[in-house]
């Protein structure tokens, strides 16, 4: 038993020793310096995606910043009576339509037709009054001049009828005044616009200035938007603005910054910038919500990768190119930011040249890839 065990070992001794070497001469094993045979197994070339990979090209670059606020009437007031008294009546009520001079209230209008009748009395008795001491400045004027009166006597009468004619100037400036009084009892619409608010009612008593309505042109309107500073250095008055509002679907508005505030708001630091809506619609209304955007810069013709394709290293900036189905390490220079920082504008590279975009760690230069195909 003992000499059949001692055989059966010497074969499969020898079997592996042959196995060995011909693995050895095959290729698939290779000898180590202290005689062993270690495997050399080929590396396997890591796949990507269409979607991990950016194919460089000239493209036109855009900046854009983005705005969100709320819509206000650009021209809106306070309708006030311009008379004191009582109101009679108020024609409209919130949310009525009006158009240009249309009347909107009445005042009670006895007081001032009698204002005006006293006016317009008091002018006829001052122009009376200056005709005859007219003629008596003549008439002593003449007899002056032949002795028959003093000239001081000429004199007076010449004063008095000067301030007589001052004192008709002044009746009929009375006089006029008391007519715009009357003519004010009727309150008129400054502009074509919608009642937002009526603030008075018939039969209140107002003073000059008392509040009777507001009124706003709600088919003009603009945006006020709180600005990061940021954003506001880039941004300057004229400049062209694409908005879309609550309400209106995916329709896009024409408008422009028209005003940038000089200064912070207190608390948020942001600055208020206001966006007139350059297209009128009868359906725009104040308080509505809208987003927008302005392009603060473009250029055409530059070459960009995404910002996920830029790596770093202690030698500098560079993108990881696929060539020949290799990793190729190709230094570039950040020229700026574009799109909100999603794209980086760079030199250094030619058009026409893959690189990876994915965010992928561990990539090392030299690494074998692939790019399959998605279904």
């Amino acid at each position: 038993m003992k000499t059949k065990g001692k055989i059966l070992v010497a074969v499969v001794a020898v079997l592996a020793l042959g196995g060995g070497a011909f693995a050895w001469k095959s290729g698939k094993l290779s000898p180590a310096r202290n005689g062993a045979t270690v495997a050399k197994a080929p590396e396997r070339a890591l796949e990507l995606i269409p979607a991990e990979v950016h194919t460089i090209k000239p493209r036109g670059l855009l900046d854009v910043v983005r705005f969100t606020g709320t819509t206000q009437p650009i021209d809106q007031t306070v309708v006030k009576g311009r008379v004191a008294g009582r109101l009679a009546e108020v024609l409209v009520r919130e949310g009525d339509r009006v158009t240009e001079g249309q009347v909107l209230a009445r005042f009670e209008t006895t007081e001032l037709q009698a204002k005006l009748n006293e006016r317009q009395s008091a002018l006829e008795a001052a122009r009376a009054d200056a005709r005859w001491t007219a003629r008596d400045r003549s008439d002593k004027e003449t007899l002056a001049t032949r002795n028959i009166v003093s000239q001081s006597a000429a004199d007076q009468a010449r004063a008095t009828a000067e301030n007589r004619a001052s004192m008709v100037a002044v009746a009929e400036a009375q006089l006029e005044v008391a007519r715009k009084n009357l003519a004010d009892a009727e309150v008129k619409a400054p502009f074509d616009g919608v009642v937002g608010e009526r603030l008075a009612n018939q039969g209140e008593s107002l003073p000059i200035d008392g509040r009777i309505l507001a009124l706003l042109y709600t088919s003009h309107v603009e945006i006020a938007a709180q600005m990061p500073a940021a954003d506001v250095i880039r941004m300057k008055v004229g400049q062209i603005a694409n908005v879309t509002l609550e309400g209106f679907g995916d329709r896009v508005f024409n408008g422009k910054i028209t005003r940038i505030s000089p200064t912070t708001q207190a608390g948020s630091r942001s600055i208020p910038v206001y966006v007139e809506i350059t297209d009128r619609h009868e359906a725009l209304r104040g308080g509505l919500f809208g987003t927008g955007s302005v392009t603060v810069q473009e250029k055409g013709h530059a070459l960009a990768v995404p910002a996920s394709a830029m790596r770093k290293d202690d030698q500098g900036d560079y993108v990881l190119a696929v060539e020949n189905g290799t990793l190729v390490r190709k230094p570039v220079g950040a020229v700026r930011t574009w799109s909100r920082g999603e794209l980086v504008e760079v030199k250094g590279l030619e058009s026409g040249m893959t690189v990876v975009s994915a965010p992928l760690p561990g990539l090392q230069a030299g690494q074998p890839v692939k790019i399959v195909e998605t279904r």
